[in-house]
């Protein structure tokens, strides 16, 4: 029987504390995580879920799947929380997750809602040192101990290499991953490709044209961030549209 895909365009209501992050939501429900896979019935893991937009588009995309989100940061987490409550199947973690076997990590955040808000175990690398914001201590899980998931998607602001090679990606079928600077891409290339994953999706950008703004890091002058999607060779839970 003939099948093909159509854009189904929706209302989604989601809560945000300021309007600046409007476009960032836009962004994500427009398809910024959109890797061409079909499926449903899956175990997501959403590592870095801010205010739910991933998590509830996720859920759309892929019908009837359980999706695990976590959220270090404390002023954004309630958002997480009040934008996903109608949708059981998702399950909001108020934590970060990162190797080492530490119960608690500074945390570093300008408000809530910040997309760039991260771990201070790493985030030097894109924020000058003095850089607006707060620190506190959260709650931290180790990687090892997620559900083995067949989607995992990553967004921590430079952690995503260490977390990626402590998950256990057996039975992992795709991971959905930000990368933010050149060290943290090429790690994940080649922790992705160890474990028999092929790129679907790697693209770059420069940061060089926003160094102005933000209290970044000068010394990203010449590096670059962007997203990466790799599928796991021979994988049959999702197909491929």
């Amino acid at each position: 029987m003939p099948r093909s895909h159509h854009v189904a365009r929706i209302s989604v209501a989601m809560e945000y504390p300021d309007d600046i992050l409007a476009n960032l939501v836009n962004e994500v429900f427009s398809g910024e995580y959109e890797s061409g896979h079909d499926g449903s019935g899956l175990t997501i893991l959403d590592i870095g879920a801010n205010i739910g937009a991933f998590a509830v588009w996720a859920s759309l995309r892929w019908p009837g799947s359980t999706i695990h989100s976590y959220e270090a940061n404390p002023e954004t987490f309630p958002y997480l929380k009040r934008n996903t409550a109608a949708n059981p199947r998702i399950q909001c973690t108020h934590a970060a997750v990162y190797p080492g076997g530490q119960a608690t990590m500074p945390f570093f955040y300008r408000f809530a809602g910040d997309g760039e808000a991260g771990l201070s175990a790493y985030m030097g690398e894109t924020f000058r040192n003095g850089a607006d914001g707060r620190i506190v201590d959260v709650p931290v899980v180790a990687p090892a101990t997620l559900p083995k998931a067949d989607i995992v998607k990553l967004d921590i602001e430079g952690g995503e290499a260490a977390v990626l090679a402590a998950l256990d990606l057996t039975g992992t079928a795709l991971v959905l991953s930000e990368f933010q600077n050149r060290r943290n891409r090429q790690e994940m290339q080649a922790a992705l490709a160890k474990a028999g994953f092929v790129a679907v999706r790697d693209d770059e950008a420069p940061w060089d044209p926003i160094l102005g703004f933000n209290d970044y890091n000068q010394d990203l002058k010449g590096n670059i961030y962007g997203h990466m999607f790799y599928e796991r060779q021979g994988q049959q839970r999702l197909t491929r549209a």
